[in-house]
């Protein structure tokens, strides 16, 4: 599941102004979880959160798939946050506002020289849980006092989760057809993780994945090539990157690369197959990742393709 999930918990800039909560709570980027945010933090582009720029203040929303709140409390105590270099100096727990249940806790991490203040709010819904991290510096404190920060945090809510067809919608392409993988993800409004078969259960992390993003900018065709090997050196959740075989080809009537690698899997070992499309347009380019055990390479190889040629920008 780590493979499927980068559960990113963005340490973005920090600190802000000490005005009241807006009235309703914002879902940012689209997603299940929402609150009130500090007057004068505003929802990062394409990021489950908001910051104030200008003061260094962010929080950040993490949505954990198919998590279950009292299993996930127990992994929260002191000593295991120490470790990751997180110190809490008090806990409570909390009543959310849809009849939630959370457990809030209020410290400071050391990032080099600088001291940050921090709040990470354990919230769990009837069917949803999520992690919601608060940090400032010291020193902008007095903008954002511990009560704005802490106010804000207790007006967490869920929804439902938005189907399928709504997660697509918000792409700047289409599928044709989904060849048996579902939606696990959508990043932003511009890139998509897909999963073959169910993305729950104790197998999924083993299962085929896909993943297409537009990136903009036009790339001239000498840098291509080079562009291709560096992206594919960057795919997560693999290592042991070994190239197989590439070359360019035609993609929906448009140049593209193609780069086929033998990899392993990061926490496992098990022996993997990458395979990467870049197709380039005038404006933009679109990057289409397959990863899969090499076992199922032969099998699931045609769907990855089949996925890549279905796909059209809108």
């Amino acid at each position: 599941m780590r493979r499927l999930v980068r559960a990113a918990v963005l340490i973005a800039a920090l600190a802000g102004s000490t005005l009241a909560a807006a009235a309703e709570p914002v879902f940012p980027n689209g997603g299940s979880v929402g609150l009130e945010p500090p007057d004068g933090m505003t929802p990062i582009a394409g990021v489950a959160g908001f910051e104030d720029r200008a003061a260094k203040a962010a929080i950040v929303v993490v949505e954990v798939p198919h998590g279950d709140f009292d299993s996930i409390v127990k992994t929260f105590n002191r000593d295991t946050l120490q470790k990751q270099g997180v110190t809490i100096e008090t806990q409570r727990e909390i009543a959310l506002p849809d009849g939630g249940r959370g457990l809030m806790l209020y410290g400071y991490q050391t990032v080099g020289a600088v001291a940050l203040k921090k709040w990470i709010l354990l919230a769990g819904g009837k069917d949803q849980t999520a992690l919601v991290t608060a940090q400032l510096p010291e020193e902008s404190a007095s903008r954002y006092p511990d009560t704005t920060v802490e106010a804000a945090l207790a007006t967490v809510v869920f929804r439902a989760p938005p189907t399928q067809e709504e997660m697509l919608a918000r792409l700047p392409f289409t599928f044709q057809s989904l060849e048996g993988f579902k939606v696990m993800r959508v990043l932003g409004t511009s890139a998509v993780l897909l999963v073959k078969g169910e993305t729950s259960g104790p197998e999924a992390g083993g299962r085929p994945i896909f993943i297409a993003g537009m990136v903009p900018g036009e790339i001239d065709e000498n840098e291509r090539e080079s562009l291709a090997k560096r992206a594919i050196a960057s795919v997560p959740g693999v290592r042991d990157l070994r190239v197989e075989r590439g070359g360019p080809l035609r993609i929906g009537g448009q140049q593209g690369i193609e780069i086929v690698a033998n990899a392993a899997d990061q926490q496992t070992g098990k022996p993997m197959k990458v395979v990467q499309w870049l197709r380039f347009g005038r404006a933009n380019y679109i990057r289409m990742v397959g990863v899969l055990p090499a076992d199922d390479f032969t099998r699931d190889f045609d769907s990855l393709r089949a996925l890549r040629d279905g796909l059209e920008p809108r």
